[in-house]
């Protein structure tokens, strides 16, 4: 008969295995992938009541327990307004999709962060192929997509799927894995890898054409490269930053015209808000942003889409000193930024939900010493000002699972 512990570890690299299959599936089938994930969570949930005392000493407890609240009080609030015949049966169901993928990654953190003693060696080897692995397959796929089929946005999807802006999310994500996994295992190089891939990435990021992305991510390789290389000697110092600022250039050069291309659309789209044209991606962005607080500040503890968006539609009719219109295009999916659009669905308690969930990661970084961390907090919050991160399948999937996979390692480094 197995002993506890043996089934323990059983359960855990059943949750690992699939974990890994989630992330490798993610940007070509989402829905193989959820499939994956649940079963990880139902793995998980099986360890968990088996050995709850294992699970409930890290601090990772916290970032579970409050994942799991907020994404079971959006999942009820799906049940409470969506109808059969609703208008925006679409919006509902991926808000749904989103809660189930904070419901099940709930289980699955505190069983991925578990420290393993006798196998700490093995589970960094592991995770560090794995992250190189899928990490080169994510960056391989969007080059593909820009530079060989000529597409004008990489979206990593073969056949369906997140689209540009969620491609560039998701390579975000997985590099944070990989540049975890190199800085927890490797010894020697690791400069030269953390430079490679940091670049690497980039230039996928900028395949997809996601302002964000392209915006956010140099800055995201600065901060690790930095903090890597400020214990090195001056000598040390000058040959890594004249290595990056060589990448640097040549990135810039093989970029150069899908970037300009996006920074003309930027200040096209600047142009025509400032002439109260509101029809265009920046200027819907601004429109969605003032009509979701105004037609839900008062808005405490929940309110339906239908509801939400008469309020917005007689905001935009009735406001005659500005063109609001732009918003009324995005009324069938959501309002491009995560505090609104939290605060125009499930209110002000899931603001605060979402606000403590975030608390927890950044006092977990603290605890453990891990600067990497700060820069995952940091890419989720940035791109939760352009964006809404928990909404529907490839997004949430995305910095959930790096997030147990990452927290996995922060647990079972070495001599720590």
């Amino acid at each position: 008969m197995m002993s506890r512990n043996k089934i323990d570890n059983a359960l855990y690299a059943i949750t690992m295995g699939l974990c890994i299959l989630a992330l490798l599936f993610l940007p070509f089938q989402q829905g193989l992938a959820l499939k994956w994930l649940r079963a990880a969570g139902e793995v998980a949930l099986l360890a968990i009541i088996i050995s709850p005392r294992k699970y409930f000493q890290d601090d990772s407890k916290y970032i579970a327990a409050t994942l799991l609240v907020l994404a079971t009080m959006t999942f009820l609030w799906f049940r409470i307004y969506k109808t059969p015949d609703s208008e925006y049966v679409g919006a509902y169901m991926n808000y749904r999709d989103w809660s189930l993928v904070g419901i099940f990654s709930a289980f699955v953190i505190p069983v991925m962060a578990s420290a393993r003693e006798n196998a700490k060696k093995i589970i960094n080897t592991t995770h560090l192929i794995i992250a190189l692995l899928i990490n080169v397959i994510y960056i391989s796929a969007a080059c593909y997509q820009f530079f060989v089929q000529g597409e004008t946005r990489a979206t990593l999807s073969l056949a369906y799927g997140p689209g540009a802006t969620a491609a560039a999310y998701i390579i975000t994500f997985m590099s944070l894995y990989t540049f975890a996994a190199i800085l927890t295992v490797v010894k020697k190089f690791r400069f030269p890898l953390l430079l490679v891939f940091g670049f690497a990435n980039l230039i996928a990021i900028s395949a997809t054409g996601t302002r964000a992305g392209i915006i956010i991510f140099p800055f995201i390789i600065a901060f690790i490269l930095w903090n890597e290389i400020k214990g090195f000697n001056r000598k040390g110092k000058i040959i890594c930053v004249s290595s990056f600022i060589t990448l640097a250039v040549i990135t810039a050069l093989l970029l150069a015209k899908p970037i300009a291309n996006r920074v003309d659309d930027l200040k096209s789209d600047l142009t025509k808000y400032n002439q109260d044209n509101t029809e265009t991606s920046v200027g819907a962005r601004f429109a969605m942003y003032e009509t979701g607080i105004r037609s839900s500040y008062s808005n405490f503890v929940g309110q339906s889409l239908e509801e939400r968006n008469e309020k917005i539609i007689a905001i935009v009719e009735n406001d005659k000193d500005k063109d609001l219109s732009g918003a009324l295009r995005y009324l069938n999916t959501h309002l491009h930024n995560q505090l609104i659009d939290t605060l125009s669905t499930t209110g002000w308690l899931g603001v605060t939900l979402n606000i403590i969930f975030l608390l927890s990661v950044t006092i977990f970084t603290y605890k453990k010493k891990f600067p990497l961390i700060y820069a995952y907090v940091a890419a989720l919050v940035l791109y939760s000002m352009s964006d809404v991160v928990a909404y529907a399948i490839p997004i949430p999937m995305a910095w959930l699972l790096t997030l147990a996979v990452i927290c996995s390692l922060i647990n079972n480094r070495e001599n720590v």
